[in-house]
């Protein structure tokens, strides 16, 4: 297709691409109105409109509604597939401090929801870490609550203060045959507080997943919820043969 056969609106598709392609419109930069890119390239705003869907379309802009446009940031692809996440292009820390308390290594007793998940009763003590997920270039993606029932891995917290590394620790303690029985989704507004660690906008969703590890013996020993920064990661997951 020539650029003469072009419509108006995939004139400006094209012409933003380049300026993303070239750097001219870096990750994060934000584009001028739909009234201002109409006066510039002289077309009405639905030509405009129709350029940016098309942007989205390709996940190269995204729209946040009472802000504006902006060039897409690069996605961290996040592995679901994996017994515990752990991609080569993020790192995985202990929270300085717990996410709402004081400790991001602590025993409380479990609450009901807790109890049902991990099939113990309420009020039995588990082990609590949180972690902090940050990228390559140090933009922080995720924080992790991981909690396990402590009659099922004794030891956990003293492990994992050891070596720094929940998959590392498990090892520690012989129990690295664990294997992930449901992956679950959705998404929710962030606090002013989850917003402030993860960086993000007013706007910007949180994805939340939640998933549960069983042992050898079918019996939970790990419930991880992750809260991401949903324009920054793509959680997908695929089926291993054998």
């Amino acid at each position: 297709m020539s650029t003469n056969s072009l419509l108006l609106w995939q004139l400006i598709v094209k012409d933003i691409e380049v300026k993303i392609a070239s750097g001219e419109l870096p990750p994060g930069a934000r584009l001028p109105t739909e009234n201002k890119l109409a006066e510039h390239y002289d077309v009405n705003r639905h030509t405009v409109r129709r350029a940016i869907h098309a942007l989205v379309m390709q996940n190269l802009v995204e729209v946040t509604q009472g802000r504006g446009s902006f060039v897409c940031r690069p996605r961290v692809s996040i592995d679901y597939s994996k017994d515990i996440y752990a991609p080569s292009d993020v790192q995985i820390v202990l929270a300085k401090s717990g996410h709402g308390h004081e400790k991001p290594l602590r025993t409380e007793p479990a609450s009901a929801q807790m109890a049902k998940a991990l099939q113990i009763e309420p009020s039995d003590p588990v082990a609590v870490l949180d972690f902090e997920v940050f990228a390559a270039d140090g933009e922080p993606l995720a924080l992790t609550t991981r909690t396990l029932p402590l009659e099922r891995v004794p030891g956990i917290l003293d492990a994992v203060a050891a070596v720094g590394n929940l998959p590392k620790a498990l090892e520690r303690l012989n129990l690295c045959r664990i294997s992930r029985k449901w992956v679950r989704t959705r998404a929710r507004t962030a606090s002013a507080e989850e917003r402030a660690a993860l960086n993000i906008a007013l706007h910007t969703p949180l994805l939340v997943v939640g998933c549960l590890f069983i042992n050898a013996e079918a019996k939970p020993v790990l419930h991880d919820c992750s809260l991401f920064a949903a324009d920054r990661v793509e959680v997908y997951s695929h089926n291993v043969p054998g």
